[in-house]
C-alpha cells in the first residue's frame, strides 16, 4: 500500500495537473447532471475534476494513447468514480453522435494534431446547441524567465521548439491561433484569453529546474536533438547544469502562458 508520504505517480500527476488549475475557465459552466467530454484526456487527471463537477451526470474521456486510457481507467475504478467513461479514440474522428455533449474540454491537443482545424470542427459537431467548448494550447511566445542566469534556460526552449517541429511533436505557437480556428469552424461566439502557470517559490522553482535538467539528460530527446543536428551532447549537458544553477537563484522565476478559448455553437 502507498503511504501518504509516497503517493503513486498518477496521484502526483492529479495534484500537479488538476481541473482546478487547468480547466478552471470551464468549470463555472458545468452543472450536476451534465454530459461532458474531455478530448485528449491523457491519464484523465483533469477529467476526474470534470466528473466531480457533473457528479450526477457523466464525464466521457478519450485519448489516442491506449496505455494512458488504461491507467486512467484503473485509477477511476480504484477510487470508485462511477460517472466516468474512458475510451481510445482519435480527436479528429470522435466516435459520438452529433450534439452528444453539453460541454467539451480540449486541453493540450490542438498543438499536437496534424489538422487542428478539422479537430475543432469535430468539437463543434459533438457539442449541443447552447453547450460550450473550452480549449487551451501552449504559446511559447509569452514565456517569462526571471533571474540572473537566463541564457541557458532560454536556449533550452529554443532547442525544444525546434525539436518539436522537426519531430512533428507539437506546434509551440498554437495558442495565438485558437480564436481564429474556432471562428473559422463556425462557432457563434468565441472568447479568447490567456493565463499563466507560475513558479515563484524556492520549492516550485527548484522542482521545475530539476525537471528541465532531467529532460536535458534524457536519452530519448538527446538522441532526437542529435539526429536533427539541433544541438550537441555537450550543449545539452551544459544546459542541464545551467538549469540547476538557475534553480538555486533567489531571483529565479518562471511563468508559462496558456492561451484559452470558450466557444458556443
Amino acid at each position: 500500500m502507498e503511504s501518504p508520504q509516497n503517493p503513486r505517480p498518477i496521484e502526483q500527476a492529479i495534484k500537479a495537473r488538476s481541473a482546478e488549475v487547468y480547466a478552471d475557465f470551464l468549470l463555472p459552466y458545468l452543472r450536476p447532471g451534465m454530459t461532458v467530454l474531455d478530448c485528449g484526456c491523457g491519464e484523465a487527471t483533469i477529467t476526474l475534476g470534470l466528473a466531480e463537477a457533473v457528479h450526477t451526470g457523466l464525464a466521457v474521456a478519450v485519448d489516442f494513447e491506449k496505455e494512458s486510457v488504461a491507467a486512467a481507467r484503473r485509477h477511476a475504478l480504484s477510487i470508485g468514480r462511477c460517472n466516468l467513461a474512458l475510451t481510445v479514440a482519435d480527436s479528429r474522428q470522435l466516435p459520438f453522435h452529433n450534439a452528444a455533449f453539453e460541454a467539451v474540454l480540449c486541453h493540450s491537443v490542438l498543438e499536437v494534431v496534424d489538422d487542428p482545424a478539422w479537430a475543432v470542427t469535430e468539437l463543434r459537431r459533438v457539442t449541443k446547441p447552447g453547450g460550450v467548448v473550452g480549449a487551451a494550447s501552449v504559446e511559447y511566445g509569452g514565456i517569462i524567465i526571471g533571474g540572473e542566469k537566463t541564457a541557458g534556460p532560454r536556449r533550452f526552449y529554443d532547442i525544444r521548439q525546434r525539436l518539436w517541429r522537426a519531430e512533428r511533436i507539437a506546434e509551440p505557437y498554437m495558442g495565438r491561433h485558437l480564436r481564429g480556428l474556432f471562428e473559422e469552424a463556425g462557432f457563434a461566439r468565441v472568447e479568447a484569453f490567456a493565463t499563466y502557470i507560475s513558479y515563484g517559490t524556492p520549492d516550485l522553482v527548484m522542482a521545475f529546474a530539476r525537471d528541465r535538467a532531467a529532460e536535458c539528460r534524457d536519452p530519448e530527446p538527446r538522441a532526437a536533438v542529435m539526429r536533427h543536428a539541433i544541438a550537441s551532447l555537450e550543449d545539452l549537458n551544459d544546459l542541464a547544469v545551467a538549469w540547476e544553477e538557475w534553480g538555486e537563484e533567489p531571483a529565479a522565476f518562471f511563468a508559462f502562458p496558456w492561451c484559452r478559448v470558450l466557444a458556443w455553437p
